[in-house]
């Protein structure tokens, strides 16, 4: 089975690109963590590529796993977090979650 590797285009201030990392952290399970954890912001795409070079748009897969990890973790969303639930999986996903209180 060929292995999967996951490229991550952001949104910078001066437009969008996409990030370098370290081959050995491009897999599926680091890429989620990154996002969840806030090492990868202002998410616009992810596909996933194979050996073969195909290559498919995995935005949305990703996008609910790293909501399921912050679902699991229970605590209330930032507004980042928030807006990037409702961005890529849906409002009503994101209703589904308390938010931050801002003071």
């Amino acid at each position: 089975m060929a292995e999967q590797i996951y490229f991550v285009q952001v949104q910078g201030k001066s437009g969008r690109y996409w990030l370098e990392r370290d081959p050995a952290s491009m897999d599926f399970n680091s890429t989620v963590e990154d996002i969840a954890s806030g090492q990868i912001e202002d998410l616009v795409k992810v596909l996933e590529v194979d050996d073969e070079v195909a290559a498919w748009d995995v935005t949305a897969k990703i996008a609910r796993a790293v909501m399921t990890k912050w679902a699991h973790e229970g605590e209330p969303l930032t507004h980042a977090q928030y807006s990037f639930v409702e961005l890529h999986v849906g409002t009503r996903a994101a209703r589904g979650f308390l938010r931050h209180e801002v003071a």
